[in-house]
């Protein structure tokens, strides 16, 4: 109902009057709707109390009257009972006349009246007496009274404003009389109201507040419309008018008074305002006017008097900042603002010295923390073009809060401790915001960010939750300040530039709140619970595109992949140091996601063609990579097993890949372009770091022996099949040639390759079969036997080929081989021998599946001898190919039939 009534007020009073009907409506639906509702809130809680006596008494005498007339029914003519009579059944009467009530047993007692009103009856139970909560004073003291009357005065005033504008605007009546009449009927409001303060006073105190506004509205009209009065007379009239309405509230300590005073006092000059008039008159009108709420905060602690006048005062200010302000006018507005600010500190102190310290909010902190952001937001279009003012301003703003804090410690009184607390943290905020202030203008992120730090604390401290949601409100605002103001903010050294030290200034507000959410998850909401994580993660993005800023202003292009490496993993360290010594669960999980990091950054390494170690790469990935290997050690996660295997392994394989294209760059820069050297060092780091990780030295250490299965059954696997690859990829492409050295089958770069990788690939398979039994299960089955044999098959072809190509000038590409008389016989009688050999084993070892690989094989040759050699082959190719194959088809027949089936019970 509250905000219903604001924002009914402000439509209606913008689409009647704009800005002045906007804000005077607003502010009157606003109190408007504190009263129905505080209003409705008692009505409602009355009812049930006044109604469940009565209802459950009459309900209860009506079945009791009905009950009695069934048993007369059953009497004849009415007569009482006998003495030994049995009584009449009571249960079923009652029953009979009320279904809805439980049964009564029946009553064995001679009396008659025992019977009629038996023991098991229920007696009336009333319903429990609610606790009445305590209303909060402002409402209570607008609902209390004649509401009707309260809502009809707030329309009359209105009703006075805008007669005394349609007198002024048409000349009804000379201005004399018109404002004399007006203040005349203040005057009447002023003394009705006095003399019904005792016998009715809410009504009374109504009456008071409309009379004061009158006064306020009459007095300045007779100074700014019509000059009836010279400024000296007036504002004699307004302080006096103040001081008088003040004195009225603290008499009758009427809370109501001095709001209905102070507000009538704060719309006088928008209602009568005609868009001219000296801003000198009306801040010194404003300043009376504020100087009657501090008179008052020196004997009461009314907290929405002073948020009344210190809302109207600043907003005002705004308002005619962003429409009439020139640097011209600094001079008689500057003083004005400092005042107003002053005012305001002193009034937040004044509101603690009246509170009793075991209270729960004992410090405004709207006012504690909102006076100096408006007066600071206020300052900044004062001093706008003005070399280092605003940085002398939060100076000097930081040095007014540590002395008043030192002055409030030294006082040693516990209603200050909160507050000098407070005090504090705004110095420290102003010192800190004073860095880039002073190298730029721009103040709105970093303040509003530690402001909103510093709302948010004092809020989870008095168990504000509108204090700690506006605290988290201005850390969004604070981001699209900064963000709107980047482009146009110029770098100036590195680390101390406006955009790095205002993007640091938000990580750091942001962090500050997710600490403190954290620290008092027992005390916040749940809304605000939720956002834990997300404040993190505000902070951690403010934090990384402060060190982007800087990377991309000031580090050489060719430097920038490698110094964001850098930064990031500096980050990762700090975090993963600070989770260890706080048990902080966002820094670990941001400390842990290095890696897909490094992963991304490795790719677009590569896609630049710029080999790793490049630009001081050799610095950048080797920390990044140990920091990662530390975080590992440290803050292995705990319940997530499979993520921390997919951290394990990934750092295997991103090494592997590191090592694979820098060592590939060193062959192909420091040997022959295009030889073997540069094709073959591809698979030199990933094979050795299978080797390693298979090996039974690193199985019984750190981090092999607690990840065996991240390290064997996926990094490991991952990076075979990677080489399975390469070795297709090579041996399909490249000849060989090992400049400055002569091919030699088997001691070339790219055949020794080959076997480093075989003998990774069986060292890995060793080490699998060597893990738990689903491991050794997952890789003894066929289809490892036959990735080997196809990649072996493949190979040894390679080496076939290279060879002629080298020693016979047979051209190695696919064209090439095909139309080769040499090269065709030569794969004839090599997949021959080949079959010969595999078909000679499988009989030694009574394998039958392995025999019918070599037959398949076999089969091949045959069809190629009939399809391929023997159309493309001549001349003495083609006879020894058919005479190879033959002599090798007959020793297969003699020397390896097909093995015997195993019976199917043998193990």
């Amino acid at each position: 109902m509250i905000w219903i009534g604001l924002v009914v007020g402000i439509v209606i009073g913008a689409g009647l009057w704009g800005m002045p009907g906007a804000v005077v409506l607003g502010f009157f639906g606003w109190l408007a709707g504190v009263i129905v509702k505080s209003r409705s809130r008692d009505v409602a809680a009355s009812i049930p109390a006044a109604q469940a006596r009565p209802e459950t008494l009459e309900a209860r005498v009506m079945r009791l009257e009905r009950a009695v007339a069934l048993l007369e029914a059953r009497v004849p003519g009415g007569a009482p009972l006998a003495a030994d009579a049995a009584p009449p059944d009571l249960a079923v009467a009652v029953a009979a006349t009320e279904p809805r009530v439980e049964p009564v047993a029946v009553v064995e007692e001679k009396s008659p009246e025992m019977a009629v009103f038996p023991p098991s009856v229920p007696a009336v139970t009333e319903p429990p007496s609610r606790e009445p909560v305590a209303p909060n004073p402002f409402m209570a003291w607008l609902a209390g009274g004649n509401t009707i009357a309260r809502v009809g005065l707030l329309i009359l005033f209105i009703g006075f404003a805008f007669l005394l504008k349609y007198a002024a605007d048409h000349s009804m009546l000379p201005v004399e009389l018109r404002v004399a009449s007006v203040a005349a009927g203040g005057i009447v409001l002023l003394v009705l109201g006095w003399r019904l303060r005792e016998r009715r006073r809410g009504y009374a105190l109504g009456l008071q507040g409309a009379g004061v506004a009158v006064l306020y509205l009459t007095t300045f009209a007779a100074l700014r419309l019509w000059g009836l009065l010279p400024a000296e007379a007036a504002f004699a009239l307004l302080a006096a008018i103040a001081v008088f309405s003040a004195i009225l509230a603290i008499r009758q300590d009427a809370l109501v008074l001095a709001v209905f005073g102070a507000g009538g006092g704060f719309l006088a000059p928008i209602l009568t305002s005609t868009g001219g008039g000296s801003h000198v008159m009306l801040f010194s009108y404003y300043l009376l006017l504020n100087l009657g709420i501090a008179a008052v905060a020196l004997y009461k602690a009314w907290r929405p008097l002073n948020l009344l006048g210190f809302l109207f005062t600043f907003f005002i200010g705004l308002a005619w900042g962003l429409k009439f302000y020139r640097p011209e006018h600094f001079d008689t507005t500057e003083p004005f603002l400092i005042v107003f600010f002053v005012l305001y500190v002193a009034i937040a102190v004044l509101f603690a010295r009246r509170q009793a310290p075991e209270l729960r909010n004992y410090v405004d902190g709207t006012l504690v923390f909102g006076a100096p952001l408006a007066a600071f937001g206020l300052q900044a279009g004062l001093v706008r073009g003005m070399e280092f003012a605003l940085a002398f301003s939060s100076l000097g703003l930081a040095a007014l809060y540590i002395a008043l804090a030192a002055a409030l410690r030294f006082s040693r009184r516990e209603n200050y401790t909160l507050l000098a607390e407070a005090f504090i943290a705004l110095g420290v905020v102003f010192s800190t915001a004073a860095i880039p202030l002073a190298l730029d203008a721009r103040w709105t992120s970093a303040a509003w960010a530690l402001e909103g730090a510093a709302i948010v604390w004092i809020g989870i401290r008095q168990h504000r939750t509108l204090a700690r949601a506006f605290g988290l409100l201005l850390q969004v605002l604070a981001g699209g300040a900064y963000l709107n103001a980047y482009r146009a903010v110029p770098d100036a050294y590195p680390l101390l530039d406006s955009p790095f030290v205002g993007a640091v200034l938000l990580a750091i507000a942001g962090f500050w709140i997710h600490r403190l959410l954290l620290r008092s998850r027992d005390e916040v909401s749940g809304p605000e619970r939720q956002l834990v994580p997300f404040a993190f993660v505000w902070a951690a993005g403010w934090w990384i595109f402060a060190g982007h800023h800087e990377i991309v202003a000031f580090v050489p292009r060719e430097l920038t992949l490698n110094a964001h490496i850098v930064f990031l993993a500096a980050t990762a360290l700090a975090l993963g140091a600070l989770a260890l010594r706080w048990q902080w669960v966002e820094a670990t999980w941001a400390a842990l996601s290095l890696l897909p990091v490094l992963v991304l950054f490795a790719l677009v390494s590569f896609a630049g063609h710029s080999h790793p170690f490049a630009h001081y790469g050799g610095i950048a990935w080797p920390f990044a990579v140990a920091t990662h290997l530390w975080i590992l050690r440290r803050l292995e996660p705990e319940g997530y097993p499979r993520y921390a295997d997919t951290l394990h392994a990934g750092a295997m394989v991103l090494v592997a890949a590191l090592g694979a294209v820098e060592l590939h760059w060193v062959a192909e820069t420091f040997t022959a372009r295009g030889t073997a050297w540069s094709v073959a060092s591809v698979a030199v780091v990933p094979a050795l770091l299978v080797l390693l990780a298979s090996s039974r030295w690193a199985e019984s250490r750190w981090p092999v022996m607690d990840r065996g299965r991240a390290y064997h059954a996926s990094a490991s696997v991952a990076i075979v099949l990677a080489l399975v690859a390469w070795s297709f990829y090579a041996n399909a492409t490249h000849d060989g040639r090992s400049d400055p050295l002569p091919y030699l089958p088997l001691l070339n770069a790219l055949d020794l390759a080959q076997i480093l990788a075989g003998l990774a690939a069986a060292s890995a398979w060793m080490a699998l079969r060597r893990m738990s039994p689903p491991f050794a299960a997952m890789i003894s089955g066929r289809a490892a036997a036959a990735i080997g044999g196809v990649v072996a098959f493949v190979w040894l072809n390679g080496i076939l080929l290279r060879s002629l190509h080298h020693w016979a000038d047979v051209p190695y590409h696919f064209d090439g081989v095909t139309r080769s008389v040499l090269a065709q016989a030569s794969l004839s009688i090599f997949w021959s021998a080949l079959a010969l050999a595999i078909m000679v084993v499988a009989t030694r070892i009574a394998r039958r599946p392995l025999w019918m690989v070599g037959a398949a094989l076999m089969a091949v040759v045959v069809a190629k001898l009939f399809l391929v050699d023997l159309s493309h082959v001549g001349g003495i190719e083609r006879i020894v190919s058919f005479i190879a194959v033959g002599v090798l088809m007959l020793v297969i027949g003699y020397f390896s039939p097909v093995p015997p089936r195993k019976p199917e019970n043998s193990a």
